[in-house]
């Protein structure tokens, strides 16, 4: 987790800090993706955890 966290926080001040606006489209597809990577890993974990 501490892994996902380290990228997660590194693409969001690679976001803020670029100036392309291009490029920063592409990093916010990036956080979003690894949001809901992480979002439905947690889901599975969880109904796994209530059967």
């Amino acid at each position: 987790m501490n892994l996902i966290s380290y990228e997660l926080t590194k693409l969001v001040d690679d976001y803020y800090k670029c100036d392309n606006h291009n490029i920063r489209e592409q990093i916010l597809d990036d956080i979003h993706f690894l949001t809901e990577a992480v979002t439905m890993g947690f889901d599975q974990e969880y109904k796994q955890l209530r059967n």
